[in-house]
Formats: structure tokens, sequence, C-alpha cells
């Protein structure tokens, strides 16, 4: 070890005295504090006009983001001369004749760049602290995890960085050689990538992506392994070629050392990629890289194997994504899940068959859907043979229900299978995310809500694509957000006789006929043993509604609510969060805190009545000023309205969402009301009012949560961060980002030219 340090310090002291290191310092000292400037000033601006931050340490991330990326351009310049100089000046031959190991001396030279690699550290370290000074409950450990991520990585390029200076006793073509060495490494995770049996290996030779978990503040334990065994591959090799320098031997002899190495590498890299055998520590105070409690809760009660084939079909949309040289990516998609289920597998299966994709009809006109893919699979370069046809197909799995769309299939080994499906919005792939996943796979271990949706008396089609029905908020397969795609069962259910047991909850949109004596029984059973509704009315139909729901001491107001502004119609309601509301629903706290609303085109208000045992909870109202209830039926497209009492109109706040609760036969039975149907219709969801930031969607989503009592959607939200302030000025950062871009590298330029000097003098 004695020697290893003398030789270290013989290096650093080179280093340090060579104009290059500190040039190279100076320009990163520069880099950081030029992109740190910027994003600081980003933050102080916002302050400044009234705008909260999420998360301010987050900026690190983004920092050391910006650093990885232009890293591996300064390891050339450190690295060339290591051991060239060394050949070119035949002084590795004084050193091979001492009484020294070649492993030493590679040791000593890698420890001497390992240590000038903590003085690169050393910089971003100043803006740590700076932080900790500055950002409110900055989070600490992830910004610690970052600069370890960073740190591997210069230490791995520095490994490779010095088995190629040992290669040539020319400087400039080690770094070139380095250079390229670097960029194979980050290209090769793409190579080959159609072939299973080298598919594994040269994906895990990437060092591309492998610092971005840490940044993340994710240590993984095949990342901290990566980079462990590729520094000792490269040392390995280098201290083999000094070897080799003074040895003769034969090629055989040379070569078979330099595989036997990789291949123990390679194995070990495989061996540390195994779910099984990995580990992991979230560093961030959120938990932000991790699955949520919820998911959590549900993957652990997925006893015994569970499996997820992905079948891809080449005559659907977008089917590329899924291909097998885009297998590794796309099985990060499950990276989370196979942290706390190793014993996952996951399979694609290709065919092909109709899937109703018009652009076909178009590009490959007159041709059998043989023909076709056939045609496609020989423009992706992938074997035809792969691919199965229809009928092999619908022998494993029959996917013509789901219109033989590609999909993936969470079987578990006891033979139960739930789907889980890409989406389609704005002519865009979309893959599912958690909270997609999780309702997946909880559809596999418990029985999930149905949600019966009424017809028979012109309610909203959950089925049909018009702008009044309610497709995209029930059974759109394409949709994201669809209830169905969010682990429901969906229903369309007839009062003509009692609503079958497996019914939680059920929706009553606006009835254009009323209910009959024997409908309005079989609704009294279903709310008599406790079942949960959902009523949305309506201008013009109280009379049909109010029936419905005067049984809990509620009624729909007559008229119609209006709320005039010289950019909307007069009947477009933007409801906001009430304070009752904000309390009892986060979400509603949420859209309040982002100045939003409830866009509810055509609204009427609620009344109703304290009622012994049930608890009533105003979730939206109108804006205390400029609405009002009108009784005179309007025009609102031709007709300008103003308020006039005499007629009949009457101001106020009036409530258009209201929440109920009682106990019924033991549990908590929960009725929602809304003033208004259209809010939740698909044309709604397909409008875009630049003058109003609406969130229907997160209501949606709140309701059927609220109504299922908290089962689904799964909530995949975490705890809210705490380091969303950053107390400095905008005077102080004029005068910061002065000492960030200038003071810092004018001073390590000037401590370079003063070692520089006073060695010339000595």
């Amino acid at each position: 070890m004695k020697m290893i340090f003398k030789i270290a310090k013989t290096e650093l002291q080179s280093l340090f005295y060579s104009p290059i290191a500190w040039l190279l310092l100076v320009v990163f000292a520069y880099q950081v504090g030029m992109i740190m400037s910027g994003m600081l000033e980003d933050i102080v601006v916002r302050q400044a006009m009234g705008y909260e931050s999420w998360r301010v340490t987050s900026i690190f991330g983004q920092l050391f983001g910006n650093v990885q990326g232009t890293l591996y351009f300064y390891i050339p310049l450190l690295t060339m001369n290591m051991i060239s100089r060394d050949l070119s000046g035949g002084t590795i031959k004084l050193l091979q004749s001492a009484p020294l190991r070649n492993a030493e001396i590679v040791l000593g030279k890698y420890l001497a760049l390992m240590i000038f690699g903590l003085a690169m550290m050393g910089i971003l370290l100043f803006y740590v602290l700076f932080g900790v000074c500055t950002i409110q409950n900055i989070d600490f450990p992830y910004v610690l995890t970052g600069m370890l991520g960073l740190y591997l990585l210069l230490c791995a390029y520095a490994a490779i960085g010095l088995f190629v200076s040992s290669l040539t006793s020319y400087q400039v073509m080690a770094a070139f050689g380095t250079l390229f060495i670097l960029a194979m490494f980050n290209y090769v995770g793409g190579v080959w990538q159609d072939y299973e049996f080298v598919r594994d290996i040269t994906y895990w030779l990437s060092i591309r992506g492998r610092t971005e978990e840490f940044i993340y503040g994710l240590i993984c334990s095949e990342d901290v392994l990566y980079f462990l065994i590729v520094i000792f591959l490269f040392l390995t090799w280098t201290v083999y070629r000094l070897i080799n320098r003074v040895q003769k031997r034969s090629w055989t002899t040379r070569w078979g050392i330099y595989l036997g190495v990789f291949l123990v590498s390679i194995m070990l890299g495989y061996m540390s990629s195994r779910p099984a055998l990995m580990a992991y520590h979230d560093s961030t105070r959120t938990k932000s890289n991790s699955l949520s409690k919820s998911s959590q809760e549900i993957v652990a009660l997925l006893d015994g194997k569970v499996k997820i084939t992905t079948y891809t079909n080449l005559l659907d949309k977008d089917f590329w994504s899924t291909l097998p040289n885009h297998i590794n990516f796309d099985k990060e998609t499950f990276r989370p899940y196979a942290r706390f289920k190793p014993d996952l597998k996951i399979r694609y299966v290709y065919f092909y068959d109709n899937a109703n994709n018009s652009e076909l009809d178009e590009q490959y006109p007159d041709m059998s859907d043989e023909e076709r893919a056939k045609q496609i699979s020989e423009s992706y370069g992938v074997p035809f043979s792969i691919f199965l046809s229809p009928e092999e197909m619908r022998k494993i799995e029959d996917l013509s229900a789901e219109g033989n769309k590609t999909i993936r299939v969470i079987e578990r080994e006891n033979g139960q299978k739930a789907y889980l499906r890409f989406y389609f919005q704005g002519g865009w792939k979309d893959s599912p995310g958690e909270a997609e996943i999780s309702a997946a796979f909880k559809r596999l271990v418990s029985d999930v809500p149905t949600i019966g949706f009424l017809a028979g008396h012109g309610e909203r089609n959950i089925y049909r694509e018009g702008d009044r029905e309610y497709k995209r908020i029930s059974s759109d397969k394409n949709s994201r957000s669809s209830m169905i795609n969010q682990g429901f069962d969906i229903e369309e259910v007839y009062l003509n006789a009692p609503l079958p047991d497996s019914i939680s909850i059920l929706v009553i949109s606006e009835l254009r006929s009323p209910l009959l004596a024997e409908e309005m029984d079989h609704l009294q059973e279903f709310i008599n043993r406790g079942g949960n509704l959902f009523v949305l009315g309506g201008p013009g139909r109280q009379e049909l509604m109010n029936p419905i729901i005067e049984r809990f001491g509620v009624r729909f107001m007559p008229g119609q609510l209006v709320q005039p502004t010289p950019l909307l119609q007069a009947d477009l309601i933007q409801a906001i969060p009430t304070d009752e509301g904000v309390v009892y629903w986060s979400d509603l706290d949420f859209i309040r805190k982002t100045e939003g609303c409830v866009a509810m085109p055509g609204c009427v208000g609620l009344e109703y009545t304290k009622t012994d045992g049930i608890t009533f909870t105003p979730l939206l109202s109108t804006d205390t000023t400029g609405c009002w209830n009108r009784i005179v039926s309007t025009d609102f497209v031709r007709d300008s309205v103003r308020y006039t009492p005499e007629t009949g109109d009457q101001a106020g706040t009036f409530t258009t969402t209201l929440a109920l609760t009682r106990e019924v036969n033991g549990q908590e039975q929960r009725v929602l009301i809304a003033g208004n149907t259209d809010f939740l219709s698909n044309g709604e969801f397909a409008m875009g009012r630049r003058e109003v930031r609406n969130f229907n969607g997160m209501l949606k989503h709140a309701a059927f949560y609220w109504l299922s009592h908290e089962e689904l959607p799964v909530n995949t939200s975490g705890a809210e961060p705490i380091d969303r302030k950053l107390y400095i000025s905008e005077a102080a950062m004029e005068v910061w980002s002065i000492v960030f871009m200038i003071v810092i590298p004018v001073l390590l330029a000037l401590a370079g030219i003063i070692i520089w000097v006073r060695r010339r003098g000595r």
C-alpha cells in the first residue's frame, strides 16, 4: 500500500502542476456555476411573482443530469498521459524494473485520478452546502445520492481512460481512443437487441442511464455493482497489458486472459441484474422512487407466481414500442414492481390479425392481412416467422373482444387474468402508469367495485361517442382515465328488475322520462341495502330528478344558474371548491390552490334541508359574485343576460355539488349529487377553453374514489415535499450569479497560476 500511495502522490503532483488539470477545473466550475445560476434565477423570479415552487431540491437533479452528459469530455484529457507518457518517455521501464508490482503502478495512478475526481466533486459540494443554507428543508440524502452516482461514473470513465492510455505512447491517440470506447459504452445498449441470447448482455454493458436512478435519489445494487465491475475489468486489463509488455507469452494466452476477465465480469454483471438478487434504497424524503403505499399493499397480496405477457399485433397502431429491439426498454415499466415481487415473469408474444387499423387500408391497399404483415415485418427488419397467425394466436389467447389490440395480460398461476391496455389519446399511444398497473393487479387479488349506469330513460350512454354521452369516463378502453382502465367493472343497468348485488355504485344521469312506480321500488331497494349513488341533474329535468333525491332532503332548484363573462357563454358555471369541500376531499384543495374550477355548462343549484342521520357536505359552489339563479328560460347563444330580480332572478352563492353520508345496515352509504350532467360528457372532456382552468377530470376521479370507499382508482399519491422555498432575494441572486460564474472560476485559475509559477521558480 505504501508504494501505491507514493505513486498516487507523484501523479497528483504531476496533475496539479499541469495547466491542463487546472483548466479542466476552471471550465468545470464555470459550467456548473452557469447551470446553477440559471435554475436559481428562475425560482427566484417565480417566487417574486407569487408562485410557489414544488420541490426546490430537484434543481440538483437537473444540475447532475447536465453534468453527467458532459463528464466524458473531461476524462480523456486527464487520463491520456497517465501511462502513455511513461511509454513514450521510457520511464515505464524504470517503474517495472523497480521493486514494484504492475498492479501497484496501476492502482497508484488510478488512486490519483480518484482523488482528482474528488476535487471535481468538491466544486459540486460547494453548491450543495449553498443549498443547505438557502433551501427550506433541503432533501440532503437525495442530493448526496446523486453525487455518489456522478462519482462512480467518473471513476468508471477514469478506469477506461487508464486502460486506453496503456495501449499507446501517443497521448492524443489515447484521448481519442478513450472517447471512442466511452461512445461505444453509451450506444452498445441498442446493439443486437433483436437477438434474445445477446440482448441482456449488450443492454447490461451500456453505461447510458446508469446514473439516472442515483440522480433521482435511488440506489440500486445493480448499478453500484455495474460501476465496480467495469472498474475491475479495465484495471485488470491494464495490469495485464503492462505484464504482457515485459513477459513473452503466446497470443492465445494473452487474449485468453483478456477474454477470461471479460467473461467473469459479464457473469457477475448478469447475476447482479437478477431481480431476486437486487437491493434498493430510496433516499428521497418522500420516497418518490418507490411504489406508493397502496401499490405495495396490492403487490403484497399477489402470492404465487405472476406472469405478464405482452401480445403485440403487427397490424395494430404504434406496435413498434414492444418489438424485440425494444424489449429491455419496455421492461423498465415493471422494474418498480419487480423490486417488491422479484419472481415476476415478463414475456412477449407476437402475432398479426385485423385490428381495424384504417391507416393500413391507405398504405397497403388490395393486400390481405398476411401480405400486409409480411411487408411491415420486412420494413422493420423483424423476421416474419416470429409472428403467429390469427388462428395460432386464438389458441393461445383470444383477443377479439379487445379488438385484437396490442395488450398485456396479467395472469396468476391459479388462472386468474386481467387486461392491461395501451391508450390512444390525441392520436398518440400511451403506456399504462402505476395507477393502471396496480388497478389491474388489484383485480387479481380482490373483488373490485362495479359501477352501474342507469339506462332506459334517455340517460347518457356509456358506449357511444357522441358529445353528450359518457363513454370516455366509463367504458372507453382507449382512454387512460376511463373507469374500466382504473380497475372498475362497468355495466349498463335497468330498473325493470332488482339491481344485481354486484352493483355497488349506481349512476343516474339526467332522466328524460320519469321512473315507473316499479322502477322506483327497485331503486329504493338498492338504496335500502346501502348502495352508493351518483345523481346528476340539469336544467329542465328538475321534475324528473327531484323524486330521486328528495328522500335525502335535497332538491334541484327551479331555473338555471348563470355566470356571464365577456368571453364565455352565460350558462357556463365555473364551480369552485367550498371551504367544507377542501377539508373533505384533498383533490378540491389542489383545485383551489391552483385557482382552478370545474366547468359546468348548464347547471342548476341544489337546496337541502338538514335531516337526522344524514351528513351534508357541499363540495362545489358558484362564485361569491357575478352568479345568480335565472328562472326565465333564455337563449344563451343569441340573447344577452342581465340580472333582473323582477323576473325572479335570485343572486347569491349556490351549491352545485353535494356529498351525503349516512349509516345503512352497519355501513356508510355515500351519495353524490351534482346540478350538472354535461361536466362528465365526452364533449366536455374534448373541449378546450383557454379562458377556463378546469379540473373536471380530477373531480371525476375523486368522485368515484369516494363512492368506492377509497378502493379505486388506486391512490398512488405520496407525501408532499416540504422543500418548497428558496431564501434568496432578486438582488442577492444577482450577486451570487457573479460569484458562481466569475469569482469561483477566477479563484481556481489564480490558484493554478500561483502553483505553476512557484514550481517554475523552484
